[in-house]
């Protein structure tokens, strides 16, 4: 499509992108400005997690006597009794109550002391303590050091601690492994979960601290009904299945394919001037937003004494699989074009062909447009699939801004989601599977249902939810893929996923990140502006390329 049918597209549908645009901003932004973070943080906004530092380790000298060595601070989110409230619609009753005790979000301090390791949870928005876990190195507290006081020394002990941490009474409902102790608080009952501090005993290295003995551990958490874990533990199962086979298995097909097709179509593309420049884009930002990510990492394995250890592995492997995705990337770029051009058609345009520049700035107008209008449409199927199946959201660690070495840099990701989906589902996946089926419907629907399948680990649950969704989307960006071309689809996607990220920032407020999600926002018009001024400087001085 040349640019001055983009150009009537664009005018054709403006006015149902500003109705999409209303939407998502009715149904969508405005309630999750209005709601904030749930539990305490909804009174106000969460301390620096240096102020929170600072406070777990003023309270790790006093409990314990010993000066912390290093500090650590990442977002911790209860994802069990979150979902929970989602599903149950319990979210503003536990405000009011048991979450003004223990919230749901709270910041977990790591700290290295003499003895060992100390995780402190600090309230998010009060800088209160809440708790705290020690893990001792082996000399200072083996299983067998462990004292053992009976059962009133350790309740008081327990009670001592509910008092000086603001909690109330306690009640002894049972025992746990390892020692523990587990008690109910009071006022702690939010439907059918209630609110547990789990207690261990003090080590005999590590007993006396101060003239006082203290406890080992000290951990609120809330247990919901058995059946909502059973069923989410289930729905986990399902999730990890799907995804396993229905998108692992057949992209890494796609990238075979992929591979076997660029050399067959070698004729119509070319390994050296098509796909790796935008590879290489992928690659970069994929590989910060990896190292920007390491935090939720550290907080998905919450208080374990090896997690730096395993999250450096992770990170690793991690990388290693990025660089196959971008080498997919590559391989899906040149072997799709190259099957486009075999059936007669450019949907993507070179930059030494007429009309690059042109076509790359009406493609990113109308992609705003359709960007907006899928917003949404996106909004208006969550909206359908809670009302009528029930649907619901928890938190997840790893993708909090929060825990972002550098927020102002998570939606870089939009870019790299837009380049490799659209060059593997789309541009190779759709123009191999109209190659072979010569049926557009069919050869949108499959590859569509594979990049569905790729989300449904997300936190939503039923597993299916998201598989519906973006079923639906998908099948909006093949058809905008077959109609507007790559450029458009690309910039839509882009331009999606850059507004969604970007209300995160928004979301944790300050100048700096407010301006930097304006600034995502509106890049895709400056990517295209510098792409059609690199095609008029490139069309004046270069014949065009061969069909």
């Amino acid at each position: 499509m040349n640019s001055s049918e983009l150009e009537k597209s664009y005018r054709k549908y403006f006015w149902t992108g500003i109705i999409g645009a209303a939407i998502f901003l009715i149904l969508q932004i405005i309630p999750s400005f209005a709601g904030g973070l749930s539990g305490e943080e909804a009174s106000g906004k969460p301390v620096p997690k240096a102020d929170a530092q600072q406070a777990a380790m003023a309270f790790a000298r006093q409990l314990t006597g010993s000066e912390p060595l290093t500090a650590h601070t990442v977002h911790q989110s209860d994802r069990d009794i979150t979902g929970y409230l989602s599903k149950e619609k319990l979210a503003k009753k536990f405000d009011e109550g048991p979450g003004k005790i223990v919230p749901t979000d709270t910041w977990q301090v790591s700290l290295s002391l003499p003895e060992g390791q100390m995780f402190v949870e600090v309230g998010m928005s009060s800088g209160r303590v809440i708790g705290w876990k020690q893990v001792f190195k082996p000399s200072a507290g083996e299983s067998s050091d462990v004292l053992a006081p009976s059962a009133e020394q350790l309740d008081r002990l327990a009670a001592k601690q509910a008092a000086e941490l603001g909690y109330g009474k306690l009640e002894r409902v049972g025992e746990s492994a390892g020692y523990k102790t587990v008690y109910a608080v009071q006022g702690g009952q939010i439907g059918q979960a209630r609110l547990t501090i789990e207690a261990a005993p003090p080590s005999a290295a590590a007993a006396e601290s101060g003239g006082k003995t203290v406890l080992a551990e000290f951990t609120p958490r809330y247990e919901v009904p058995k059946d909502y874990l059973a069923y989410t533990a289930d729905q986990d199962r399902i999730a990890s299945s799907l995804s396993l086979l229905g998108n692992l298995l057949p992209s890494g097909i796609l990238f075979i394919l992929a591979v076997i097709y660029s050399v067959l179509m070698r004729k119509y593309s070319s390994f050296r001037r098509r796909g790796w420049a935008i590879s290489l884009v992928f690659l970069g930002f994929y590989a910060v937003n990896n190292v920007n990510m390491l935090d939720g990492l550290r907080a998905m394995y919450g208080a374990r004494p090896n997690a730096e250890t395993v999250v450096q592995v992770q990170l690793v492997i991690t990388m290693g699989l990025t660089f196959l995705l971008a080498l997919s990337a590559y391989f899906s770029l040149v072997a799709g074009d190259g099957l486009w051009r075999a059936q007669g058609r450019r949907l993507w345009l070179t930059s030494r062909e007429s009309r690059f520049g042109e076509t790359a700035w009406s493609s990113m107008k109308l992609a705003y447009v359709l960007g907006f209008i899928l917003l949404g449409l996106q909004t208006v199927i969550l909206v359908g699939l809670s009302a009528f199946t029930g649907a619901w959201s928890t938190s997840d660690v790893t993708q909090s801004p929060y825990n972002l070495a550098a927020p102002l840099l998570m939606p870089l990701l939009a870019w790299c989601a837009a380049i490799q989906e659209e060059a593997v589902y789309r541009l190779f996946g759709i123009g191999l599977l109209m190659k072979w089926l010569k049926n557009p419907f069919a050869a949108c629907l499959i590859p569509t249902i594979i990049w569905a399948l790729g989300h449904v680990t997300y936190p939503i649950y039923p597993s299916t939810t998201r598989l519906i969704e973006l079923t639906i989307l998908g099948l909006l960006f093949g058809y905008i893929f077959l109609r507007f071309g790559f450029f458009t689809a690309v910039f839509a996607h882009a331009i999606m996923d850059s507004v969604l990220m970007s209300i995160s920032l928004f979301l944790i407020g300050g100048a700096g990140n407010i301006v930097a999600g304006v600034v995502y926002i509106a890049a895709p018009a400056g990517v295209a502006w510098a792409m059609k001024w690199y095609g008029s400087r490139r069309s004046s001085s270069i014949p065009l390329a061969p069909g």
